[in-house]
Protein backbone atom coordinates (compact mmCIF):
# COMPACT_ATOMS: atom_id res chain seq x y z
CA UNK A 1 0.00 0.00 0.00
CA UNK A 2 1.25 3.70 -0.56
CA UNK A 3 1.88 5.97 2.01
CA UNK A 4 -0.97 8.41 3.31
CA UNK A 5 -0.36 12.29 2.23
CA UNK A 6 -1.20 14.82 4.56
CA UNK A 7 -2.09 18.09 2.63
CA UNK A 8 0.04 21.36 3.01
CA UNK A 9 -2.23 23.93 4.37
CA UNK A 10 -1.22 27.33 3.91
CA UNK A 11 -1.03 29.66 7.10
CA UNK A 12 -3.16 32.68 6.67
CA UNK A 13 -3.88 36.33 8.20
CA UNK A 14 -7.63 34.87 9.24
CA UNK A 15 -6.56 31.72 10.30
CA UNK A 16 -6.88 27.86 9.93
CA UNK A 17 -8.13 25.40 11.80
CA UNK A 18 -5.72 23.22 14.32
CA UNK A 19 -6.05 19.63 14.47
CA UNK A 20 -9.78 19.14 14.36
CA UNK A 21 -10.84 16.04 13.21
CA UNK A 22 -12.14 16.93 9.33
CA UNK A 23 -8.80 18.78 9.21
CA UNK A 24 -6.82 15.49 10.25
CA UNK A 25 -4.94 13.34 8.64
CA UNK A 26 -4.54 9.99 10.63
CA UNK A 27 -0.94 8.10 10.02
CA UNK A 28 -1.53 4.48 8.87
CA UNK A 29 0.26 1.27 9.00
CA UNK A 30 2.13 2.39 5.62
CA UNK A 31 3.30 5.86 6.88
CA UNK A 32 2.29 9.11 5.56
CA UNK A 33 4.01 11.66 3.56
CA UNK A 34 3.50 15.72 3.14
CA UNK A 35 5.36 17.76 0.47
CA UNK A 36 8.38 19.83 1.44
CA UNK A 37 9.45 23.03 0.43
CA UNK A 38 11.56 23.70 3.37
CA UNK A 39 9.16 26.00 5.09
CA UNK A 40 6.94 23.37 6.43
CA UNK A 41 6.09 22.39 10.14
CA UNK A 42 4.01 19.42 11.13
CA UNK A 43 1.61 19.32 13.81
CA UNK A 44 1.08 15.67 15.68
CA UNK A 45 -1.82 15.11 18.16
CA UNK A 46 -1.39 11.60 19.71
CA UNK A 47 -5.67 10.68 20.07
CA UNK A 48 -4.71 7.21 21.49
CA UNK A 49 -4.61 6.46 25.27
CA UNK A 50 -0.47 5.25 25.15
CA UNK A 51 2.65 6.82 24.07
CA UNK A 52 3.89 6.96 20.44
CA UNK A 53 6.62 7.94 19.06
CA UNK A 54 6.79 9.47 15.13
CA UNK A 55 9.81 9.00 13.41
CA UNK A 56 10.79 11.57 10.69
CA UNK A 57 12.98 9.71 7.69
CA UNK A 58 16.39 11.54 6.29
CA UNK A 59 17.10 9.74 3.34
CA UNK A 60 19.98 11.56 2.92
CA UNK A 61 24.11 10.24 2.97
CA UNK A 62 26.80 12.79 3.99
CA UNK A 63 30.37 11.04 2.64
CA UNK A 64 28.59 7.54 3.05
CA UNK A 65 27.30 8.04 6.18
CA UNK A 66 23.54 7.65 6.70
CA UNK A 67 21.73 10.86 8.84
CA UNK A 68 20.14 10.07 11.72
CA UNK A 69 16.41 9.69 11.14
CA UNK A 70 14.29 12.26 13.51
CA UNK A 71 12.74 10.83 16.86
CA UNK A 72 9.80 12.80 18.13
CA UNK A 73 8.50 12.07 21.59
CA UNK A 74 7.63 9.78 23.07
CA UNK A 75 4.69 11.85 22.93
CA UNK A 76 2.12 10.82 26.22
CA UNK A 77 -1.94 10.35 25.60
CA UNK A 78 -3.40 13.72 24.38
CA UNK A 79 -0.28 15.36 23.65
CA UNK A 80 -0.10 17.74 20.62
CA UNK A 81 3.45 18.89 19.59
CA UNK A 82 4.61 21.22 16.40
CA UNK A 83 7.75 19.83 14.71
CA UNK A 84 9.96 21.36 11.90
CA UNK A 85 11.12 22.86 9.45
CA UNK A 86 12.59 20.15 7.45
CA UNK A 87 15.48 21.33 5.49
CA UNK A 88 14.83 19.58 1.49
CA UNK A 89 18.82 18.33 1.69
CA UNK A 90 17.90 16.51 4.71
CA UNK A 91 14.57 15.03 4.81
CA UNK A 92 12.86 15.19 1.31
CA UNK A 93 13.08 12.46 -1.08
CA UNK A 94 15.79 12.59 -3.73
CA UNK A 95 14.19 10.57 -6.49
CA UNK A 96 11.24 8.51 -7.44
CA UNK A 97 7.25 9.22 -7.56
CA UNK A 98 7.54 10.91 -4.15
CA UNK A 99 10.64 13.64 -5.18
CA UNK A 100 10.30 16.07 -2.52
CA UNK A 101 8.20 14.52 -0.07
CA UNK A 102 9.00 13.97 3.68
CA UNK A 103 8.16 10.52 5.14
CA UNK A 104 6.57 9.69 8.34
CA UNK A 105 6.12 6.56 10.64
CA UNK A 106 5.15 5.94 13.55
CA UNK A 107 6.53 3.44 15.99
CA UNK A 108 4.50 0.69 16.95
CA UNK A 109 1.78 1.49 14.28
CA UNK A 110 -0.31 4.39 15.28
CA UNK A 111 -3.66 4.94 13.74
CA UNK A 112 -4.04 7.22 16.84
CA UNK A 113 -1.80 9.40 15.55
CA UNK A 114 -3.05 12.71 13.63
CA UNK A 115 -0.65 14.82 11.29
CA UNK A 116 -1.78 17.97 9.78
CA UNK A 117 1.28 19.97 7.43
CA UNK A 118 1.61 23.70 7.97
CA UNK A 119 3.39 26.39 5.60
CA UNK A 120 4.29 29.56 7.59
Amino acid sequence: MARTNVPVVAANRVGVSLLTAADTVPHTTDGAKFSNDGAVWLLIRNTGAGAHTVTVQTPQMVEGLAVAELSVGPMAAGDVWLVGPFPPGTFNQQSGADLGYVYVDVVGGGVEVKLQAHRL
